[in-house]
């Protein structure tokens, strides 16, 4: 029987969903349909919709689905548009740190969006001696009978003990109240901002409640039996019990479902990511095979959750232009489908006769400098995706490929008023809408030091041949469209893996604090359903904040996280190598080789100051056997070994190639290359460290087995 991976994308607009096949992911069927906000059931509606289609169209069985799982847009949502619960806090803390407590925890409303605000009300209780059970459930009617319909227990240094934040807890279920506990959210100190991200993310549990029971029921009703998962905003996936937990954790959902979709399908593993909708661009950072995270930000206030960091930008395949005397003064943020208007590119070409110029506003409120098309039945948007038509940038059957005379006729109309031919504005209309994206992309690449030469552009969503090529020639990086790139979001919900992230603060870690934290990560993600074979754990220590991170990844099947597929032969790989390089012709040397892994360089010659200064460098490759780039890096050094010597060696190793500043020591970044895996070191501060973890980590294999060890060097 196959096993089919079901993965649905809710965005604003439509909701997509994609069947996937496990053993060779092979995309089988896609259905899409419109996103159902509205629906007594809400946005499960759409969902289950969408199923059914793509089990229709796939001719799946329910018995043959593996996972279903889900993005979301109901925490974003709810933020925004301030449709959020009343949360009551019940704080505590005794003796010399209460006063201290009681100011921490009493969290104000809280400004989510201009002019949106979550409110709060608040209970302090003295735990000097004790907590009394009829003092806490006093409390909570208090809160209740206040208006409070969600709540948050919180108390000083909760993490290191959370039992009267358990005890709020059950007493407000029990009375209920759905509730958060502190110490659920983050293991962090930092009472203030542990209990700011308790209290957004109670603040939308009774909706997130209602829409996975809702969800979940759907789903049983038309017999899949599958674990249920929803997307999270840091590229992984969850299972339903830590979405009624904490919902706030899908904060950023859909952007992350298309990034997933980079790393997991496109196999992306140096480049910028850009998801182009009709309405905007999100644009996001993908550095040595991972997507680069921040802490997010909820209405300007710092709160403990890790999100991919995403750029958007008011961009899209649908954006409108402005005129202003004549002139293009700019495109968006206003879309096509946002104001109502039909596309130029996909209006038949009879539905445009008689098309006047218009400019005014599209929609009541807008700006009245928009430019587009009146006939007697409908107005016309002249938009991105006309632009990239026009200048002859969208090839034969992509989706957003529209008709060559209708598309000429909206170009015609625009460049008059402009003084130009339709190419002509085609060109400043592209160049106007893709330079928003060039400057996001160019901070982008300021912000993580990125080399350009080893980048590339990848466009996901319907709209991605309107922007990239235009974008990889103003910037000389080359671009790329992912393979079913309108729907590389859903199979990134199909293929994510489950993540989850433990957080701790640790001044000056010990390995028995760091082999326990990586225990506690590989538990935490084995309860939620990982195949305990598949898990991998990562590292991560911030020495200036003291804060000590694990990162653990699994997949709910073994044959879903080391799936072995067929070698390419080395000629192909050295191809593929060359490519990554942007070598342009020149020769690659194989510095090293393992089972499952080559190691290819391409040496250059940089040259300053009008050449008269010059310098070496060594870019080098990883390369897996499948051809699938894993890493690049600028510079870096090899070391090949044997499990028996790696321990001895790997010391020598970082140790020579550690760098002595101004700073202090800084070791390299150490990953190493055993069997198919790709185990990363770069998270840690020391050779005790690495030395450590990695005999922990290659402790599986026999002691003759080849391993690589690769360092990043400071350029």
């Amino acid at each position: 029987m196959r096993k089919i991976r079901i993965g649905i994308d809710v965005g604003g607009t439509f909701t997509h969903a994609v069947a996937i096949e496990t053993e060779k992911f092979t995309l089988i069927a896609q259905a899409k349909t419109s996103t159902t906000h509205r629906a007594k059931e809400g946005v499960a509606h759409g969902i289950v919709t969408a199923l059914l289609k793509v089990l229709q169209k796939g001719r799946v069985d329910p018995k043959e689905i593996a996972l279903v799982a889900h993005s979301t847009t109901q925490a974003t949502n709810a933020l925004l548009e301030g449709d959020v619960a009343m949360v009551g806090i019940v704080g505590m803390g005794g003796g010399w740190e209460a006063t201290r407590a009681r100011h921490e925890i009493a969290i104000d409303r809280i400004e989510l969006a201009p002019g949106k605000f979550l409110r709060t009300c608040f209970r302090f209780l003295d735990t000097s001696k004790g907590l009394a059970e009829e003092t806490v459930r006093q409390a909570i009617r208090e809160l209740r009978d206040e208006g409070a319909e969600a709540i948050v227990a919180a108390e000083a240094f909760s993490v290191d003990n959370p039992e009267h934040e358990q005890q709020v807890m059950r007493f407000a279920q029990e009375a209920g109240l759905p509730a958060t506990a502190t110490h659920q959210i983050s293991e962090l100190y930092g009472l203030r901002v542990r209990t700011r991200t308790a209290v957004i993310n109670a603040s939308i549990l009774p909706v997130a409640l209602a829409t996975a029971e809702m969800t979940e029921r759907s789903l049983r009703q038309v017999g899949v039996t599958a674990p249920l998962m929803i997307m999270r905003s840091d590229g992984g996936i969850m299972d339903i019990k830590g979405m009624r937990e904490r919902p706030i954790l899908t904060i950023l959902s859909g952007p992350a479902a298309g990034v997933a979709g980079a790393l997991m399908y496109a196999k992306v593993s140096e480049g910028i990511f850009l998801d182009v909708g009709g309405t905007s661009t999100d644009i996001s950072t993908i550095h040595h095979g991972k997507a680069m995270m921040r802490s997010a930000r909820i209405g300007g206030h710092k709160v403990y959750v890790r999100t991919i960091d995403v750029h958007t930008v008011a961009v899209g395949g649908g954006s409108l232009p402005r005129v202003q005397n004549d002139q293009l003064i700019d495109v968006g943020p206003r879309s096509a489908h946002i104001a109502g208007l039909y596309y130029e590119a996909f209006t038949p070409l009879v539905e445009m006769a008689g098309a006047k110029p218009v400019v005014a506003s599209p929609r009541p409120g807008d700006q009245s400098d928009y430019f587009y098309l009146q006939t007697e039945k409908r107005k016309i948007a002249v938009t991105t995706t006309g632009a990239a038509n026009m200048a002859g940038l969208v090839p034969e059957h992509d989706y957003a490929r529209g008709g060559k005379e209708n598309v000429r006729l909206a170009f015609d109309a625009l460049g008059q008023m402009l003084g130009k031919n339709p190419l002509e504005a085609a060109h400043e209309f592209l160049q106007k809408a893709c330079s928003k994206v060039v400057e996001t992309i160019q901070g982008l690449i300021e912000d993580y030091k990125l080399d350009p030469a080893l980048l590339k552009l990848v466009g996901g969503g319907g709209g991605a041949m309107t922007v990239i090529p235009f974008v990889s020639n103003l910037l000389k990086i080359p671009g790329e469209i992912s393979e079913n790139n309108p729907v590389i979001s859903a199979i990134g919900v199909a293929l994510a893996l489950l993540h989850e992230t433990i957080e701790r603060t640790i001044v000056d870690p010990t390995h028995g604090q760091l082999m326990q934290l990586r225990q506690d990560a590989e538990a935490a993600i084995v309860r939620m359903g990982a195949a305990p074979e598949s898990v991998e754990v990562t590292l991560e220590i911030d020495s200036r904040f003291n804060i000590v991170r694990a990162i653990a990844i699994g997949a709910t099947e073994i044959r879903q996280r080391e799936k072995l597929g067929r070698a390419l032969p080395a000629s192909r790989r050295q191809t593929i190598a060359q490519q990554a390089l942007g070598a342009n012709g020149q020769p690659v040397e194989v510095l090293s080789e393992t089972e499952f892994f080559t190691a290819y360089a391409l040496h250059r010659e940089n040259r300053y100051l009008f050449g008269l200064l010059k310098s070496q460098s060594r870019a080098v490759v990883i390369v897996d056997h499948e051809g699938v780039v894993r890493l690049h890096l600028p510079s870096a050094a090899l070391l090949l070994t044997t499990i028996a010597e790696a321990e001895q060696e790997l010391q020598k190793f970082v140790e020579l190639n550690t760098y002595y500043g101004d700073g202090g020591e800084e070791i390299p970044s150490v990953r190493l290359a055993a069997g198919p895996r790709l185990i990363d070191l770069s998270g840690l501060v020391n050779v005790k460290q690495v030395v450590a973890l990695a005999k922990f980590e290659l402790a599986k294999y026999s002691a003759n087995t080849q391993i690589m060890a690769i360092a990043e060097m400071r350029r």
